[in-house]
């Protein structure tokens, strides 16, 4: 009981704290539903319990209930009803969707992701790429060899998100993010980490046969740190986290 409730004191309602500026944002999304929801669900429970308890079939009983046809005033209840929650919570979500979604005019740098079957390409604006496929990996609780997007710690970066065949997914749990990478659609999104260290991401869209091995890894640097690594890749070079190396039918399975 002790670690549930040092975990739940750990969360917010429930949700993990992320590690980008916008997790301010994102647990507002996630209370919002909690306070609505929560009530609504108490509400809808009771009247269950209440409707079972009230007009239950009691030992004798014989008469047979009043049959309507319709029931104007509860039919206008249970649709406007949710049409005025649906409402609240749009107004709520609004903003910080927003905020969330919006794009910075001048961000500190831009990189693209791409995602393929079955690994991630980072490509830098001077054309350097970190790039990384599922054959590097032979144990699926390997998280040596990923590919790895290198950002500095503090500053808004600009990510361009694409996908060279089927859909993918750009998801990143430890910064509370995802965004869907889907062939012909060039989506972008913001990030900005409030902390170094190193996260895991991964694919979390159903792509193929090593769909459970499509993942990479995001190090956050301090920013004096992130400018001599940069300084250090050559225009145009490329890092390939991939070996010649295959795994079995056996360990795509994650067997």
């Amino acid at each position: 009981m002790s670690t549930i409730s040092a975990s739940l004191l750990a969360t917010d309602l429930g949700s993990p704290h992320g590690a980008t500026a916008d997790d301010h944002w994102v647990h507002h999304l996630w209370n919002v539903t909690y306070i609505i929801g929560t009530p609504l669900a108490a509400i809808v429970l009771g009247l269950i319990i209440w409707c079972l308890v009230r007009y239950r079939a009691r030992p004798g009983d014989t008469r047979r209930p009043p049959q309507f046809q319709y029931h104007i005033p509860l039919e206008v209840t249970y649709t406007l009803v949710p049409l005025a929650l649906v409402a609240i919570v749009f107004a709520f979500m609004y903003v910080p969707e927003n905020k969330i979604t919006d794009l910075p005019k001048s961000p500190a740098l831009t990189v693209t992701a791409e995602g393929f079957q079955w690994g991630y390409r980072f490509v830098y604006p001077n054309g350097h790429q970190e790039t990384g496929s599922y054959s590097s990996v032979t144990n699926i609780d390997d998280e040596t060899d990923l590919p790895t997007l290198y950002l500095p710690e503090g500053k808004t970066v600009e990510i361009k998100i694409v996908s060279d065949d089927v859909v993918h997914g750009f998801y990143i749990p430890g910064f509370l993010y995802q965004r869907d990478m889907i062939p012909g659609v060039n989506n972008v999104m913001k990030i900005n980490v409030t902390r170094t260290g190193r996260f895991i991401g991964e694919c979390d869209n159903l792509c193929g046969v090593y769909h459970a091995y499509m993942r990479f890894a995001v190090d956050v640097m301090p920013q004096a740190q992130y400018t001599a690594w940069y300084a250090s890749q050559q225009p145009g070079s490329i890092h390939n986290w991939t070996p010649n190396a295959t795994p079995s039918n056996e360990q795509a399975a994650g067997k």
